[in-house]
């Protein structure tokens, strides 16, 4: 199916009646006094996952305090289109959102508005549009039942499996595992069965060889490769993956046991099935997720999944097109939903502690990682799940009186009139964080289009984007925003780096556009992402920078090492203060000074840390 979404707007809803000024930047300043919560709930949120994404429901309480009914909002990197939802939750407020703005002491407005969506990533703008124009609930509901009703009449071989005593059931998912060979007598053994440790469930580091009786550590092992031939008939150099374990069910019983005979001889009848004539044979462009290490194979889409799974999300996405206009697309963005987060060989077990099974979850946001016990799930069974998600979303959605248009160009060169837009909410690229485009191509290729990189806005030496680049297509998209934006009216910006530099680079792209930080708030996201929580240095709580029309000044004399050092004293008063939130008030802090961020994360937090051992020193509690 190909989509072409290039130059495109869409329309969603009727346009609102009228349009008032907004409110004076005195005002609304109060908000910024307080952390913004956004959490990683309800079904908005859970529909589709996408990097770095905010909660429609704190959107949508923002652009109510900021604007009155009928303003237009625009976001320049509108991702997978959370402010176009929450634009459309403006005309029917949920409890969550009367509950944050309680929190925040604010007045918000309701009722309807407009907003522009820019987005140049092809995944993104099918998203945003996709679920800003929701179709009826109820209708919706049936084609899902219909769907996976056809999808189990042509698959539901592929999920066969029986329990212990031989009763036919179903498979819900299967545990996959590399195979290690012992550096000393090089015997081979599936990580599973070296790792694994049952009665307590646990992980272990080392094993004992069957073959040399050594006691062997995982990390000093190689793995095992092998050549097999893929989808679609041509060889392919891979790891060796081996069944480890089966979940299945039989009526409303769930079992586990080792593999069998019977399994393997399944997958060698599935081996023989050629994919659907649709079926995308398509290259993946690498650039820095790449590792050669776990990606060893991973060339094309369909290496990313195991046979059986690409030949299911395959004749989905064909099931798919034999729907009317009304719930086609809602049903492929569901189909996608489920694609990459959990269909590939990306989805993956967690040992959580007090837990007597491994847990089940998606791949991880933000990456390309192919752990070395991917899971195999059974996608009609997940595409169920998923749909309630989409239900609830699309019951909160339909109905509403805002409109939603969603361009699929680069913001660089946006097709608005001068001074049409009241209020600007944007949560710009930040840096080398997230190369979108190359994850999204996961879905990407499905949809029959991939997004143009070079106007990708981030840091990419695969691109040959260095932060100069970066910050020379950031000032493009700032004088634009400056230009479309009416004289009165403020932009709030969400970023988020550990570097100063990538700092640096939005405050000369905002400020060289003739925008001034008039306040500085911290986004409080309550659970951190994937990439926040591993990465050598994080910052918690995405600094949130209130922006108005102008010209920037210096308004202190500090510079910013005393400003970080006057942050950073606020762990001499007892106050429990985790480090990367204090360095995001500390950026904070300097931007709305008129500041340079001299300090990168990593510096910042070994003063931090300086501080706190001198505390202990002196006795602080």
């Amino acid at each position: 199916m190909n989509i072409d979404l290039e130059m495109a707007s869409y329309n969603v809803a009727p346009e609102p009646v009228t349009t008032k000024k907004l409110t004076s930047v005195g005002s609304i300043i109060k908000l910024y006094n307080a952390p913004l919560p956004s959490t990683r709930t309800g079904p908005l949120y859970n529909a589709f996952s996408y990097p770095t994404k905010i909660s429609p429901e704190a959107i949508a309480v923002y652009i109510a305090c900021h604007t009155a009914p009928g303003a237009t909002v625009l976001d320049a990197f509108a991702g997978s289109g959370t402010t176009g939802l929450a634009v459309l939750l403006c005309d029917r407020p949920t409890s969550e959102m009367k509950r944050i703005a309680e929190s925040l002491g604010a007045s918000p407005k309701w009722g309807p508005r407009q907003a522009q969506l820019f987005e140049i990533g092809t995944l993104g703008s099918f998203v945003s549009q996709t679920m800003c124009c929701p179709p009826s609930p109820d209708e919706f509901a049936t084609a899902v039942d219909e769907l996976c009703a056809r999808a189990e009449a042509k698959l539901s071989w592929l999920y066969e499996a029986k329990d212990a005593t031989g009763r036919m059931g179903t498979l819900r998912h299967a545990i996959w595992s590399e195979v290690l060979v012992c550096p000393h007598c090089l015997t081979e053994t599936s990580l599973w069965e070296a790792s694994v440790k049952t009665q307590p469930l646990e992980m272990s580091e080392s094993y004992h060889c069957a073959g040399c009786r050594k006691q062997v550590v995982i990390k000093a092992c190689e793995r095992v490769t092998e050549t097999i031939l893929d989808a679609f008939g041509r060889e392919q150099l891979t790891k060796k993956r081996v069944l480890a374990r089966v979940h299945g069910r039989c009526g409303k019983s769930k079992w586990q046991r080792p593999p069998t005979d019977e399994d393997r001889a399944l997958l060698i009848r599935i081996g023989k099935v050629k994919p659907p004539k649709s079926a995308p044979n398509a290259e993946i462009q690498w650039g820095e997720l790449h590792r050669a290490g776990y990606h060893l194979g991973i060339e094309k889409l369909h290496h990313f999944y195991t046979k059986r799974n690409f030949i299911a999300i395959a004749t989905l996405m064909e099931l798919v097109n034999e729907f009317p206009e009304s719930v086609r697309e809602a049903l492929r963005l569901l189909v996608l939903s489920y694609n990459a987060s959990h269909s590939t060989l990306m989805t993956r077990v967690v040992l959580k502690k007090g837990q007597s099974d491994f847990v089940l979850t998606s791949a991880q946001s933000g990456v390309l990682y192919i752990s070395g016990l991917p899971v195999e799930k059974n996608i009609i069974e997940g595409v169920r799940r998923k749909s309630k998600a989409f239900i609830d979303s699309f019951k909160l959605l339909h109905g509403s009186q805002s409109r939603v248009t969603v361009h699929n160009v680069s913001s660089e060169a946006m097709p608005l009139e001068a001074a049409s837009v009241d209020y600007i909410f944007t949560d710009p690229p930040f840096g080398d964080y997230i190369p979108y485009a190359e994850i999204n191509q996961i879905n990407e290729i499905w949809l029959g289009r991939s997004t143009d990189r070079s106007r990708e806005v981030i840091v990419s030496p695969s691109q040959a984007k260095s932060v100069t680049e970066y910050g020379a297509m950031m000032g493009s998209v700032f004088k634009e925003l400056a230009r479309v934006l009416k004289p009165k009216g403020v932009a709030t910006v969400v970023f988020h780096s550990a570097h100063s530099e990538i700092w640096r680079a939005l405050a000369l792209a905002y400020t060289e556009a003739g925008f001034a930080v008039e306040a500085a708030n911290v986004l409080d996201k309550i659970q951190a992402s994937f990439k926040q929580i591993v990465a050598t240095v994080s910052v918690k709580g995405d600094p949130l920078l209130l922006l108005s029309k102008r010209t920037a000044k210096v308004t202190t004399t500090r510079s910013s090492s005393e400003i970080a050092a006057e942050v950073i004293r606020s762990l001499s008063n007892g106050t429990q203060l985790d480090p990367q939130r204090l360095y995001s008030q500390f950026v904070g802090r300097c931007l709305e000074l008129g500041r340079n961020v001299d300090i990168d994360a990593r510096t910042f937090y070994e003063l931090a840390q300086a501080q706190e051992r001198r505390n202990e020193g002196f006795g602080v509690l």
